[in-house]
């Protein structure tokens, strides 16, 4: 059961790493659109999500099916986000660039709204599906195996697939079609494989939609952990940034981007456990805090990295930028239970979709505000769009690729450690929280 659920990432990281990390890259050099201009689409659509999430929370907590509240949307979410990847990479290549900006901003929202069907009910689950503080972190360990191995697919599979279709327009069709069987069976697998998981029924309360997500934010460490995971996941966005930054600065070809991502990748796969029996001996924050340090010597090195780096130097920091992200993942991700089940102790509602909601609401805003940031960081350092042409980029955008490889993520990482000093949620204080009544 545990297993199948961490199988239904799969489909929604996938997608989501492949944007992140692909799709900026694409809307310029092949797409023909300017790096600010492809930047703020891709921001725009995550705000849209703001009302999305929220929605598909409310929808997800009324819902009332033989198949219970959550589960039918992953069928129904991950055909759509099948749908929207390929509609993305496969975008029709109008000559006329509004028509190209119109059709790109209506298929990113398409996007944005998959994602929320299957997203919002699938990480409304575990706080159903768990009963104990250290049961969430073990169900939450699966995840995020399945993480790992889709951030594989994506960034790993994703950039040899672009050097063996020969790059340009086709090769991104060809990459995104292959990737829809495994979209598409996740969430079935994960259908299946969480029938006999537990679940709570729709409860109907007196409580208005906006007094419930009021009452929410009263929830002081579920406040914190959504501040972490606003700045932290940032770095999705920034990102982006890799393909730009291993092409102009190291000139290294994709292939070696896609070995990259699969020393990072195959950490989340490697070290979960470790960092599990880590957070048992001193506890989730403590772990949570020890895994964003970890990462700050790497991506400062970033800074001083250039053509004819040594391929061992660039995987090692894959290795630790992954054994990082394995902590953060996993941490970040059980908090999220412990907090819906501290807010049903104190209110006694059972609300995990709007909780859901608005935890993933900022997990994307956050990495919008990462791709924004590159786009316009990129734009104001004149950084030359095009549509499959080489285009040789000035000093001033390649100076600006360095900068934002290095120093925004460790700047990131640096403020996500102050919030989460003051996240003061553990399993202390969640049994001695008594339950009340709605």
């Amino acid at each position: 059961m545990m297993i199948a659920w961490g199988i239904g990432t799969l489909g929604p990281v996938t997608v989501l790493t492949a944007t992140n990390a692909l799709l900026l890259r694409y809307m310029t050099d092949v797409y023909g659109l300017a790096a600010g201009l492809a930047a703020s689409l891709i921001a725009m659509s995550k705000l849209y999500d703001i009302f999305a999430d929220v929605g598909m929370g409310v929808i997800s907590d009324r819902t009332s099916t033989r198949w219970g509240r959550r589960r039918p949307y992953l069928i129904i979410g991950a055909v759509l986000l099948a749908v929207s990847i390929v509609a993305i990479f496969a975008a029709p290549g109008f000559a006329s660039e509004q028509t190209r900006i119109w059709y790109m901003a209506g298929i990113l929202v398409f996007y944005a709204t998959a994602y929320s069907v299957f997203n919002i009910p699938y990480m409304a689950m575990p706080g159903e599906m768990t009963k104990t503080y250290h049961e969430r972190t073990v169900l939450m360990s699966w995840r995020v195996y399945g993480v790992g191995l889709a951030i594989m697919i994506a960034t790993f599979v994703g950039p040899l697939l672009l050097q063996f279709f020969g790059g340009g327009a086709q090769a991104y069709t060809n990459m995104a079609l292959l990737f829809t069987p495994v979209v598409i069976g996740a969430g079935i697998v994960t259908f299946y494989g969480t029938a006999k998981a537990p679940s709570t029924v729709r409860e109907r309360t007196r409580h208005t939609l906006v007094e419930q997500i009021k009452s929410g934010f009263s929830n002081r460490p579920f406040v914190i952990l959504v501040l972490v995971k606003l700045i932290t996941l940032m770095s999705l966005g920034i990102q982006s940034i890799f393909p730009f930054f291993f092409q102009r600065i190291i000139g290294a070809p994709d292939g070696v981007l896609g070995l990259y991502f699969l020393c990072q990748s195959s950490m989340l796969l490697l070290t979960p456990s470790l960092w599990l029996m880590l957070s048992r001996r001193i506890g989730k924050k403590r772990t949570f805090l020890a895994a964003l340090i970890l990462s700050l010597p790497a991506w400062i090195s970033w800074y001083y990295a250039g053509h004819g780096e040594a391929s061992w130097l660039i995987y090692l920091r894959g290795v630790i930028i992954g054994v990082s992200g394995a902590g953060v993942i996993l941490m970040g991700q059980s908090m999220l239970p412990d907090t819906m089940e501290y807010d049903f102790r104190r209110t006694g509602l059972r609300r995990e979709g709007i909780f859901a909601a608005l935890y993933t609401t900022v997990e994307k805003l956050s990495g919008a505000i990462g791709v924004a940031l590159v786009g316009a960081l990129l734009g104001s350092a004149g950084y030359l769009q095009s549509r499959g042409a080489a285009v040789v980029q000035p000093e001033s955008a390649l100076a600006m690729i360095r900068f934002i490889m290095a120093w925004i993520p460790t700047i990131i990482t640096a403020l996500g450690i102050v919030a989460l000093l003051a996240y003061n949620l553990d399993e202390a204080k969640l049994d001695k929280t008594e339950r009340t009544s709605a």
